[in-house]
């Protein structure tokens, strides 16, 4: 017997039972698995038979044991070292073991330092995917005392049938969090992610033809993105040089409702002759709350006037995300910031 599951594009298919589907674990690196060494701590390049000795002990609500299935990347790495060709790389690797083991879902292990950016990003890459993927990690090495590894893991495992997730999470601390919304809080604490932001109500959701252009971007060379922020003296060079060696686009990480010195500082003409060259400026605000509103003040009126694109209430990791996947599914130009100014999957409110 098979259910019938309703895809983001609107059409139904038919999948395999649920409780039948195995849950798919993939290892990435990260702290979770790391190892002493001589220079501190390194990632374990395997991670298989930990894996299998966290999951002898869970049980389906039956009683029965846990189907899964193991995968890794193709090397284990501190994900400090992360970088966009990397984001591309792995959400192609969830991709593909969505298509090939239909899995009821899959959990990540990554490194806590770049996981709400990895995560932000799988959410936009893979919005086209009804199967919830959830990332997690630790603070502490599992073997180390007091570790929060084994509790991130099972908490991990558990959400997606206990909560009814759907797209992409963080388990964490004892929160399991949207990706869209999360970000890193603290170095120390076990609590390490927060999203004091809520979810977007009422998301567009995904049409035919982005989920078409985000099946095909699979494989794609990834768009070098990255992200500016705005403190007192930034200048029109520095930003100028942030441009240039991100020609997709930049994330501008602005003070307040988003403002800049746009005058006193000339960004807004680098601005203006970036946009016209096709690079796309995002502002995000730097503050914990509250959206971008770039007409609020003159000077954000002066940046929206030389084409930056206001990002709402979007965090910094979901705004780089839905950027650089986008870009990636080959939109561009006036498209292209619309759908940067939809709330496509909860990812900003305004």
């Amino acid at each position: 017997m098979t259910e019938q599951q309703q895809t983001p594009g609107g059409s139904v298919a038919a999948v395999r039972p649920r409780a039948s589907r195995p849950l798919a674990v993939l290892y990435t690196g990260g702290t979770f698995g790391m190892v002493p060494s001589a220079h501190g701590l390194v990632p374990n390049p395997r991670l298989r038979s930990e894996i299998e000795g966290l999951m002898a002990g869970v049980r389906r609500t039956d009683g029965q044991p846990i189907e899964w299935v193991y995968s890794e990347t193709e090397r284990a790495m501190d994900s400090a070292e992360m970088d966009c060709e990397a984001l591309g790389r792995l959400a192609d690797q969830l991709r593909e073991i969505i298509t090939c083991d239909d899995p009821r879902a899959v959990v990540v292990i990554h490194g806590s330092d770049t996981l709400a950016y990895s995560a932000a990003f799988a959410a936009f890459a893979l919005a086209d995917l009804a199967t919830p993927i959830v990332f997690t990690g630790a603070q502490l090495p599992i073997g180390f005392e007091g570790t929060d590894a084994i509790d991130n893991f099972s908490l991990a495992i558990s959400a997606p049938d206990r909560q009814a997730l759907q797209g992409v999470h963080i388990a964490f601390g004892g929160s399991v969090l949207p990706a869209v919304r999360a970000t890193k809080r603290s170095a120390q604490s076990l609590r390490a992610f927060a999203a004091p932001r809520t979810l977007a109500a009422e998301p567009a959701g995904v049409d035919d033809r982005l989920a078409g252009a985000l099946r095909r971007a699979a494989g794609a060379p990834a768009p070098r993105t990255g992200l500016v922020k705005v403190v007192p003296g930034v200048n029109a060079p520095q930003l100028v040089a942030a441009m240039n060696e991100c020609p997709t686009g930049i994330v501008l990480e602005c003070y307040g409702s988003g403002t800049a010195p746009a005058v006193s500082g000339g960004l807004a003409d680098a601005i203006r002759a970036a946009t016209g060259r096709g690079t796309v400026v995002l502002a995000v605000t730097q503050c914990e709350d509250g959206s971008v509103v770039l007409d609020r003040y003159a000077v954000g009126s002066a940046l929206a006037d030389a084409g930056a694109i206001s990002a709402g209430d979007m965090t910094s990791e979901a705004a780089l995300g839905k950027l650089g996947a986008l870009a990636r599914a080959g939109f561009a130009g006036a498209e292209l910031r619309d759908h940067l100014g939809t709330n496509l999957i909860g990812e900003r409110h305004g």
